[in-house]
């Protein structure tokens, strides 16, 4: 009877570029024998004798397994300065009555093979892969992503960045960081709480292709672009002259609705014909100063475009569009359609009363791959096409070809973009106390003169040092100030020397956040990670 192989014990996992030392043992039928060769992507072959690898042809040749069952070993994976590519072969040698047990395949979700996951052979070859890479840079910085939204209280903030180098597919262990925020000339920072382990994000990037009409969806039922006055009446006719420029308030499909419009009608613009006339799908007659809103078709769902790719997405992942900053911000998340239908009810005592029932129509899920297959490299998937859906209808306007911001948010969500474990532990964030002099004594006064007036919110921010009467509490500045040489005005008369040093407390211009991160199973490339410092500072 022949002798079996049973399984090669190895981990597969990615090696860091600093190389390591790897136990290995081929468990089998006593008296089985087998041979195992390594070989890189440069075609050099590992020598178990010497433990390098050589252009000399080399393996583990003809080895019996002893009475336990089992041959043990280490094998000694160099450091290197690119990319590397191990293929393990290890046959089963037929001429000495061995072979592996049966074949059982497991196969990625594009249908190629999974070698490292299928056990055994139905030959006598039974071959596994193992990747090595460069090691991972870690950028840590902050960002404020409603600044592509328009809102200005973060514009210009500038920031100090931390970086940490991991290995890829190792454990970081913990690593102390720092990053420093300072905001912009005329803005001052306050702390609204403190920093949590979901305040740390990431984004992705994806195209948008064509909606995906969801069954009964009302694509009318979005939010309205804008308002405008008709400049003229019209008569049954279709081009319309407005007050303002028409390329400011609306876009070609949106639909026009009005007095004078019937509900029932759906009239949209057909086309911008002028600089204040659009020309509508069809004749209306509409009055002089008659106001017109205009609503972008919206959906809740949307295919990506065929270079784009949903496999970093998850659900509450949240979406910024930077082209249209007045529109909500929407998340990923599931859909579901409802409907509401009236019975009647009798009571114990003769009584009949109406009850509102709920039934759902239609579940729709947050990522859809819609039959489409992945596209898989080294074992993880690169390219997923499918389907977005979100919780609110979204304009048609995406539909185009620009990159759209999907940010991710807390250790576990970030994962799916960066295919990496995050512990954060101990994170703070402080403000840097801004410190000036006075530049003349002050006398029973709430006017108080100062070398520099920077780093202050009205009625937020408190002022001590020598003098300073605190007997109730710190006074506040009770004025807006601006930066540079000026007066303050304290909240409380003041009795001070010249040149006296006085401590701003509350607020400051630097933010500082700092704290503890461990990367466990490092699976990605370099990349950068943020803290959003809108959801923990307030700028003003």
């Amino acid at each position: 009877m022949a002798k079996i192989i049973n399984s090669l014990n190895l981990d597969l996992n990615d090696i860091a570029a600093s190389g390591e030392n790897r136990v290995f043992s081929v468990e089998g039928d006593v008296g089985a024998i087998f041979s195992l060769e390594i070989k890189n992507e440069d075609n050099k072959y590992y020598n178990f004798s010497t433990e390098t690898f050589t252009t000399a042809k080399a393996r583990l040749k003809q080895v019996k397994i002893g009475g336990s069952g089992e041959y043990s070993g280490t094998i000694k994976f160099p450091s290197v300065g690119d990319d590397d590519q191990y293929d393990i072969y290890l046959w089963a040698e037929s001429a000495y009555d061995t072979q592996h047990s049966g074949f059982v395949e497991v196969r990625f979700a594009d249908g190629s093979l999974d070698i490292n996951s299928s056990t055994g052979s139905n030959s006598n070859l039974l071959q596994k892969v193992i990747y090595q890479f460069d090691d991972v840079v870690v950028t840590l910085s902050a960002v404020a992503p409603g600044t592509t939204r328009g809102t200005t209280a973060f514009t210009s903030m500038a920031l100090s960045t931390d970086t940490l180098t991991v290995g890829r597919g190792t454990n970081s262990g913990k690593q102390a960081f720092s990053v420093a925020v300072t905001a912009a000339t005329d803005k001052t920072f306050q702390i609204s709480r403190q920093p949590t382990a979901d305040d740390i994000t990431a984004w992705t990037l994806a195209v948008f292709g064509d909606p995906v009409l969801i069954p009964g969806e009302d694509i009318w039922g979005g939010e309205v672009r804008s308002t405008d006055t008709t400049n003229g009446a019209v008569e049954s006719g279709t081009t319309i002259t407005m007050d303002a420029a028409v390329a400011s308030k609306m876009k070609a499909d949106d639909r026009v609705t009005g007095t004078g419009i019937p509900s029932t009608s759906t009239v949209t613009v057909s086309s911008l014909s002028g600089t204040n006339t659009f020309v509508a799908s069809e004749a209306i007659t509409i009055g002089d100063e008659v106001t017109l809103t205009f609503t972008p078709p919206a959906y809740y769902r949307y295919s990506v475009a065929a270079a784009s790719s949903i496999h970093k997405l998850a659900s509450g992942m949240v979406f910024v569009d930077s082209d249209n900053p007045t529109v909500s911000l929407t998340t990923i998340a599931p859909y579901k359609g409802t409907s509401t239908y009236t019975t009647e009810v009798l009571t114990a005592d003769g009584d009949i009363t109406k009850k509102t029932n709920v039934t759902t129509d239609i579940i729709v899920p947050a990522l859809d791959p819609a039959g489409n297959k992945p596209t898989i490299s080294n074992g993880l998937v690169t390219k997923q096409l499918g389907n977005i859906t979100f919780d609110k209808q979204l304009w048609k306007d995406v539909d185009d070809t620009n990159n759209k911001y999907f940010y991710a948010y807390g250790p576990d969500t970030v994962r799916k973009i960066h295919n990496v474990g995050i512990k954060l532990t101990d994170l703070k964030v402080t403000l840097t106390e801004v410190t000036t002099t006075t530049t003349a004594a002050v006398n029973n006064s709430t006017t108080i003169p100062v070398a520099e007036r920077k780093g202050t919110v009205v009625n937020v921010s408190t002022i001590s040092g020598i003098g300073i009467d605190s007997s109730v509490a710190n006074p506040t500045v009770a004025s807006a100030t601006d930066e540079g040489a000026g007066n303050w005005t304290a909240s409380a008369a003041q009795t001070l020397e010249e040149g006296v040093t006085l401590t701003v407390g509350g607020s400051g211009k630097t933010a500082t956040i700092t704290g503890n991160i461990e990367f466990i199973n490092m699976r990605d490339a370099t990349f950068s990670l943020y803290f959003d410092v809108e959801r923990f500072l307030n700028a003003s």
